[in-house]
Order: structure tokens, then sequence, then C-alpha cells
């Protein structure tokens, strides 16, 4: 997570939550000018150095920042998430067209059973 996705993120939840810079500076303790040097983008939230850092310590800048690696969440890149997702379509795709093949199947033998049981009837009639 880039410093400009951040600051975006910053700023949006602070929309969404109808605080002014001032009031949010005030909430969490640095003044005015500070808060509004992380929301400018003239304070660096996160430091570049941090992939080097990670690098050295031999984890990653995820775990650094979050406390946690992506991995141990779950979380899949969106490369993963897409080739799963196309994965399953296919393979829904492949169930639905069996199972269209199915039911045509089931309505031949259907229609056969129709016709041996008119056939049954007529004989039936005939033997009346």
């Amino acid at each position: 997570m880039d410093n400009d996705a951040i600051k975006s993120n910053i700023y949006n939840f602070r929309k969404r939550h109808r605080l002014t810079q001032a009031e949010i500076a005030g909430l969490i303790g640095i003044s005015v000018t500070a808060y509004r040097e992380l929301e400018r983008g003239g304070t660096s939230i996160i430091n570049p150095n941090i992939v080097k850092m990670a690098d050295v310590l031999e984890t990653t800048p995820e775990e650094l920042v979050f406390g946690y690696g992506a991995a141990e969440q779950g979380s899949d890149t969106l490369e993963d998430i897409q080739a799963q997702y196309g994965s399953r379509m296919r393979n829904l795709e492949d169930q639905i067209e069996n199972l269209e093949k199915l039911v045509v199947s089931l309505e031949e033998i259907i229609a056969s059973k129709n016709e041996i049981i008119s056939m049954l009837k007529k004989m039936l009639a005939e033997q009346k």
C-alpha cells in the first residue's frame, strides 16, 4: 500500500465520518498542521524505506505496517482471485452443460415412456 492510497483512504474515511481536519487532529492528538501534512502527503505515512527494512528483517512490508502478513489473513492476490473465479466459472459452465444434456436425455425417456403408456392404453381399450 503506497502513501497516495493511504492518504486517499484517510481523506475518504474522514469525509464519510463528517469530520474536519481540526476535529480529527484533536481526536488523535496532533496539530492541525501535522494532520494536514499527513493527509496532503507532505509527511510520509509509510516511509519508502519500509520495503528495504522488510527485506533486511526477512518479512513483508504488510507485516511491518499491519502486524500480520497477507497469507496469514487468507488474502490472495487479485490474479489468484481472478484465476480461482475463472476456474470456478468453467466448472459451473461444464456442470450446466452436463445438466442440460441430462435434461434432454430425461425428456426423451419421458417421451418414449409416454408413447409406451399410450400404446398400452390402446391395447387395453381394444381388449374390452
